[in-house]
């Protein structure tokens, strides 16, 4: 008697899971490669750019976990000043945009490497929209490491244009 009950809730339960589907994982995002240095601006970018609250895999995957981000500003009688970032940090700090998109994109890049260790020399612009009018420009000093599969980020400093502190022609496209 026991044994039929046992076998009905067995039953019950099964054909209750086969009629509810199980929900599946959202699929990762496809992240733009950076198997070149060629490649790393672009990534670098599509990582970056979009609403504030998006899904930050491809920056996670582009970057070294234990990655530097350094912004450098200027104080009111022009001294350097910097604020060292985690990625959590800046993601934190990005999300407080919620959905409200940025797009950043570099407009000329200069590299050098050695091995597995690279520098990129980036001017880079930043749009309210993909294709928008540029709202500020700056310049990247990126340090990269060839993991054997991509290039990935160990270290950003970027400063923004200024008026006291434009951009060199040597730097523009």
């Amino acid at each position: 008697m026991f044994r039929p009950a046992l076998f009905l809730a067995l039953s019950a339960s099964l054909l209750a899971s086969a009629q509810s589907p199980t929900p599946q994982p959202s699929p990762a995002p496809a992240c733009l490669a950076a198997a070149t240095l060629d490649q790393l601006p672009k990534a670098l970018d599509d990582a970056i750019s979009g609403p504030g609250d998006r899904d930050r895999t491809c920056l996670r995957e582009l970057l070294m976990p234990d990655v530097r981000l350094v912004l450098v500003t200027r104080t009111a009688d022009g001294t350097a000043t910097t604020r060292t970032l985690t990625l959590d940090d800046w993601i934190a700090a990005v999300q407080r945009r919620g959905s409200t998109p940025l797009f950043e994109r570099q407009i000329k890049t200069r590299s050098e490497s050695y091995g597995s260790i690279a520098h990129l020399w980036s001017t880079f612009e930043i749009r309210a929209t993909a294709d928008g009018t540029p709202t500020s420009r700056g310049i990247n000093s990126v340090q990269a490491i060839f993991d054997g599969r991509q290039w990935r980020l160990i270290q950003v400093l970027w400063e923004a244009e200024t008026p006291t502190e434009p951009i060199p022609e040597r730097y523009l496209p």
